[in-house]
C-alpha cells in the first residue's frame, strides 16, 4: 500500500514560490523576477538522507535549483541538524553565506525560524508544518495531513486480516497527532470494532526504536501499521521485513507498511523465503 502524506519534494517548488511572492511586496529588492534569490533549508534532526520528509523536502529543492539553472553551494543548498540545538545555528549559517529564502523543515524549527526572522528582517523564510504570526518575513505552510491518513487508515482496515493495526508517530506534537486522528478514524469507518494499537518514539531520527515498537505491534497480531515517524519510520520496514522474509510469498500471515511523505517502495522491497521479489506495499 502506498500512500504519501505530501508530495512535499514537488511541493516544496511551490512553496519557493511563495517565498519569491513575500520578496516581492516585501519591496526588498525589486520584483521576484528581478530578485536574484539563493533558497536553502535547514533540515529537522533527520537529515537530508531520511528517506522521508527531510529527504524529499531536499530533492524538491535540487528540483527548484534545477528547473533555474542553479548549483548547489552556491544558488541552493541544505544545512543538516544533528540535534534542536542546531537549529539556530544552521540558520544563522544559511543567512551569513547570502541565502534569503531559507526553508525550516519541520513544526520543532518554529521558535529558531521565528527569532531568526526578527533579527534578518531583509531575509524570507518558510516555516514548514507550523505558523509562525504576525511576521512578514515569514511564510507558514500547512497541510491536511489528517485526510491522507483517512484514506491510509481506510486502505489499512481493508488489508488487514488480524482486525488489528498500528499507528507509530515520530513526536508527539499537534502535526503528528492530526495523523493519528486520520488513520483511527478512517481504520473505523471501515471496521468499527478494529483494534488500533498507537505508539510514540519521541523521535524522528532512531530507527532501532522504530523496530523495536513495529516488532512488538506485529508480534501482539497488528499486521498493517501506518508510520509518520521520519526516520524512525525506515526502522519499521525492517521490522516488517524480518517477519516477511520468513514466510513463502502466498502466505496470508504477511505484514505490511503504509509508507509517508515520499515514494517508498525501495523501503519496502524483500525477498521471500521462497525467493520472491516483493514489496511491503
Amino acid at each position: 500500500m502506498k500512500l504519501n502524506k505530501k508530495i512535499i519534494g514537488l511541493g516544496l517548488v511551490a512553496v519557493a514560490a511563495l517565498g519569491l511572492a513575500a520578496c516581492a511586496r516585501g519591496g526588498r529588492g525589486g520584483s521576484a523576477a528581478d530578485s536574484k534569490v539563493k533558497a536553502a533549508i535547514v533540515t529537522d534532526t533527520g537529515g537530508v538522507d531520511d528517506k522521508s520528509f527531510n529527504q524529499s523536502a531536499w530533492e524538491g529543492l535540487q528540483a527548484w535549483g534545477k528547473a533555474n539553472k542553479l548549483e548547489k553551494d552556491s544558488g541552493y543548498n541544505y544545512f543538516q541538524s544533528g540535534s534542536e540545538s542546531d537549529f539556530a545555528t544552521n540558520l544563522s549559517s544559511a543567512q551569513s553565506q547570502g541565502y534569503n529564502l531559507i526553508f525550516g523543515v519541520g513544526f520543532a524549527l518554529h521558535d529558531a525560524v521565528a527569532d531568526a526572522a526578527k533579527e534578518h528582517e531583509d531575509v524570507n523564510y518558510v516555516i514548514i508544518d507550523d505558523v509562525i504570526k504576525d511576521q512578514k518575513n515569514v511564510e507558514s505552510v500547512l497541510f491536511a495531513d489528517n485526510e491522507g491518513a483517512y484514506l491510509a487508515g481506510i486502505a489499512a482496515a481493508m488489508q488487514s486480516k488480524t482486525n488489528k493495526v498500528g499507528f507509530i508517530g515520530g513526536q508527539t506534537s499537534d502535526t503528528i497527532t492530526r495523523f493519528e486522528a486520520g488513520f483511527t478514524a478512517g481504520a473505523k469507518s471501515v471496521k468499527p470494532d478494529i483494534d488500533v494499537q498507537v505508539q510514540y518514539a519521541e523521535s524522528f531520527s532512531d530507527a532501532a526504536k522504530g523496530t523495536t515498537i513495529a516488532s512488538t505491534m506485529y508480534a501482539s497480531g497488528v499486521d498493517v501499521i501506518y508510520q509518520a515517524a521520519g526516520g524512525t519510520g525506515t526502522g519499521v520496514f525492517t521490522a516488517a521485513k524480518e517477519v516477511n522474509e520468513k514466510l513463502d510469498a502466498d502466505s496470508d500471515k504477511k505484514v505490511w507498511v503504509v509508507g509517508v511523505d515520499r515514494d517508498q517502495t525501495a523501503e519496502g522491497n524483500y525477498t521471500s523465503s521462497d525467493k520472491k521479489n516483493l514489496t511491503l506495499f
